[in-house]
């Protein structure tokens, strides 16, 4: 016990002793650090030391090894930190700077086009100006797009390029085209205005309608109408009937048919005290076919006054004494298809002039 008592006494009267040789150490490096040079002056006022936070410094532990030996718990105690020179402390920098970080520069495609497009929505009128008084200087067809170079005042019309105009530009209605962008963005464009509407002309009594040329005169006075054929094998038969150009029966005139071999004139149209039963403008030739295809071949039909003497004695189908009032109309006669031949004519004047005007009445 009395040993550790005295090593303990040691280290207690060892200790301020250490410290003054530290303390002594330091004070001859300064005046070593200064070398030759005169000694410092002082200065008038002492700059003050800055305030800061001193980082925890480490306390070295001095072990009594009578303790260690004893098994005792080492006892530890605080060694002062070494002294700070004050000079490398006001020469710290307070604070650390903050790093910059550079800004990425921005990619010049993602910088935004200052410019304004119209498409159109529905098939429209380019005009030379900004209103419907100006003249048409193209069309433009739906989906068309083109840039905006120009507005009026109000942005209810916009300029765009066209270069099917004279100036390369054309004006399009706002509310008929779709704006992409804004059409602030280019300047109101002066148009002159447009020219004065040219007053319609008076109205004008409409001029009378020239009456229709009348139709030419016929040549004849019968003319050819209505005709057709149909069949019947046992005969070959010539019929039809004479109107006026009214549409009234005409009585009083007969028919040539004639194979430039044979021919034979029909009773005239018309009723008479030989004919009987015949109807008003009636007239008709029968020939009978005794042999299969008698009467086949051509014939010609033409409207005849029968002028042989006597009619009201007798009438003559051969009479060879009459005056053409028509033309000689060929038709051709097929059998056993073509054997009946219905052939109407038009009396054109003096139709009221035949052999008699009433048909025969019982």
């Amino acid at each position: 016990m009395g040993t550790l008592s005295n090593k303990r006494s040691i280290v207690v009267f060892a200790l301020p002793i250490t410290l003054a040789l530290v303390s002594l150490g330091c004070g001859l490096s300064s005046v070593l650090g200064g070398g030759s040079s005169a000694a410092i002056e002082p200065t008038a006022t002492r700059t003050p030391m800055p305030t800061f936070t001193p980082t925890a410094v480490s306390v070295a532990a001095v072990l009594d090894p009578a303790a260690a030996q004893d098994g005792a718990a080492p006892a530890s105690q605080p060694v002062a930190a070494p002294p700070v020179d004050e000079a490398v402390v006001e020469e710290a920098p307070t604070e650390v700077p903050t790093a910059v970080v550079p800004t990425a520069a921005p990619d010049p495609t993602d910088t935004p086009n200052p410019e304004a497009r119209a498409t159109i929505l529905q098939n429209m009128n380019i005009r030379g100006g900004p209103g419907t008084g100006y003249p048409v200087v193209g069309a433009g067809t739906v989906g068309q797009s083109s840039k905006i170079v120009g507005r009026n005042s109000d942005n209810s019309w916009v300029q765009v390029e066209y270069p099917g105009s004279s100036n390369g530009t054309g004006w399009v209605y706002s509310d008929l085209v779709q704006i992409d962008g804004d059409p602030n963005i280019v300047g109101v464009v002066q148009v002159a205005p447009p020219p004065a509407p040219t007053a319609a002309p008076e109205p004008t009594s409409p001029p009378e309608p020239e009456a229709p040329p009348p139709p030419p005169e016929p040549e004849y006075q019968f003319t050819p109408t209505g005709w057709h054929a149909s069949h019947n094998a046992a005969i070959v038969h010539f019929k039809g009937r004479i109107r006026d150009e009214g549409g009234n029966l005409v009585n009083g005139y007969s028919v040539l048919v004639d194979n430039w071999s044979w021919s034979v004139i029909s009773h005239p149209t018309g009723a008479s005290h030989h004919y009987p039963e015949k109807g008003d403008g009636e007239w008709d030739v029968v020939i009978p076919n005794k042999n299969l295809g008698d009467g086949v071949g051509w014939w010609w039909l033409t409207v005849v006054r029968y002028e042989c003497p006597d009619f009201l004695s007798r009438f003559d189908a051969q009479c060879s004494q009459f005056t053409r009032l028509s033309e000689d109309v060929k038709i051709m006669v097929n059998w056993p298809d073509e054997t009946i031949i219905n052939a109407d004519w038009i009396c054109h004047w003096d139709c009221n002039k035949g052999l008699y005007v009433d048909g025969f009445k019982r």
